[in-house]
């Protein structure tokens, strides 16, 4: 059951990718990325979600998974007691739902990060990670999720040898 109701080409999108645990959803501004992403993040079904995406939108995605979602189970990363917690958590066996929202330019410099496992990992603005030398990128190409989600409106600038990194992340070597 959906917590929100959908448009027919974001339902279209979940349906499309409906079998795959590694999937991107490139659509333009305006159509409703945070939702498609959010929906396959919650029907993907693990216990432990990180979301990583710009500094700004932080509260927005913290926001946003409090009010269709859950209020209890969202992390604010960039905080240091939240991320505390959110790591002695994912640290126990405990069945409950966990989403950590953090920003790039953390994600590397909390290297404990790197100990998840069975996770879902959904990168909002994917085309961050392009640049491969980057630390954040070989920071996240570095993860090891179960599921992975990509979002983007503007995946490359046009040149398409700049979303191989983000085409690693779905599992093309």
């Amino acid at each position: 059951m959906t917590a929100v109701q959908l448009f027919g080409h974001q339902q279209k999108a979940l349906d499309l990718t409906e079998a795959h645990n590694r999937c991107a959803y490139y659509l333009d501004m305006g159509l409703g990325k945070t939702f498609v992403g959010s929906e396959k993040l919650m029907k993907l079904n693990t216990r432990i979600n990180l979301v990583v995406c710009q500094c700004s939108k932080v509260p927005d995605w913290v926001e946003h998974f409090q009010t269709f979602y859950t209020r209890n189970c969202v992390f604010d990363l960039t905080k240091p007691k939240e991320f505390k917690f959110f790591i002695e958590q994912a640290a126990c066996e405990v069945p409950t739902l966990m989403i950590g929202v953090i920003n790039y330019e953390l994600t590397f410099r909390r290297k404990i990060l790197k100990t998840l496992t069975h996770f879902t990992l959904m990168l909002d603005e994917s085309s961050l990670i392009q640049n491969e030398n980057a630390k954040r990128s070989k920071f996240v190409l570095g993860l090891a999720p179960d599921n992975v989600i990509l979002l983007s409106g503007t995946p490359t600038g046009g040149k398409y040898e700049k979303l191989w990194s983000q085409c690693q992340l779905l599992g093309w070597k």
